[in-house]
């Protein structure tokens, strides 16, 4: 994923995003796409295709960590410097809210109404 000139980086380390329900991940010939399957995502050129770092990223975005545990993880798991793991972390999740494929935690009680009616259309 490149980094998007509007996307705007996370503010904090203490941010919390959680991935978007109507999204789906499946893993295809060692590469992670993402579909959005519900609403206005739902169309065939918003299919994201994530390389290793950003697949990680995806998978730690679960509504729980913050932004600075998976970085920690990235910097462990992925043996790279921290200014490296920092900046792919925060272009990834720019890029990922931007697409509107994840929410900020604060965010996410306020949405999850419209991926509900979304889904129940």
């Amino acid at each position: 994923m490149a980094a998007a000139e509007s996307a705007q980086e996370p503010r904090s380390w203490s941010q919390v995003y959680r991935r978007r329900d109507a999204v789906v991940a499946r893993e295809i010939a060692e590469e992670v796409i993402l579909v959005p399957v519900r609403g206005k995502l739902a169309q065939l050129q918003h299919i994201f295709v994530l390389n290793p770092v950003g697949a990680f990223i995806w998978e730690q975005i679960d509504g729980r960590r913050d932004l600075e545990t998976i970085h920690r993880h990235l910097v462990e798991d992925f043996e790279v410097p921290s200014k490296d793991a920092e900046e792919d972390l925060f272009e990834y999740v720019a890029n990922l809210r931007d697409a509107e494929l994840i929410l900020e935690q604060d965010s996410a009680v306020e949405t999850a109404a419209v991926d509900t009616a979304v889904s129940n259309p």
